[in-house]
C-alpha cells in the first residue's frame, strides 16, 4: 500500500507529457483559448499570423489549435509548416 502511494506520488511529480510551449506559440494558445471559450472561430488572418512565427513555434501552435478543436479545415502543407519565418524589414 505504501509502496503504491510512493509510486503514485513519484509519477505525479515527474515532468508532464506535454512540453512547455515556445513564447510565440504560448501567446497564440492563450489567445486561442479565449476564442474557444467565447465560442469564436479562428480569425481570418490566423494563417498569416502563424507564418510569422519560427517553424518550431508554428508547429506547436498548429498542434494546439488542432487539439483544441479550432483547426478543423484548411490543411497545412509540410512546406508551410517548416518554412522559416520571413525576416523583418528592420533587420536589413
Amino acid at each position: 500500500m505504501i509502496g503504491a502511494l510512493v509510486m503514485v506520488m513519484g509519477l505525479a511529480t515527474s515532468a508532464s507529457a506535454d512540453p512547455a510551449l515556445l513564447p510565440d506559440a504560448a501567446a497564440l494558445a492563450d489567445e486561442a483559448t479565449g476564442w474557444l471559450l467565447e465560442g469564436e472561430a479562428l480569425p481570418a488572418d490566423y494563417r498569416t499570423r502563424l507564418m510569422r512565427m519560427p517553424p518550431e513555434a508554428r508547429l506547436q501552435a498548429l498542434v494546439f489549435l488542432r487539439r483544441a478543436g479550432l483547426l478543423t479545415t484548411d490543411p497545412w502543407a509540410l512546406s508551410d509548416v517548416l518554412d522559416p519565418a520571413p525576416a523583418d524589414a528592420g533587420d536589413k
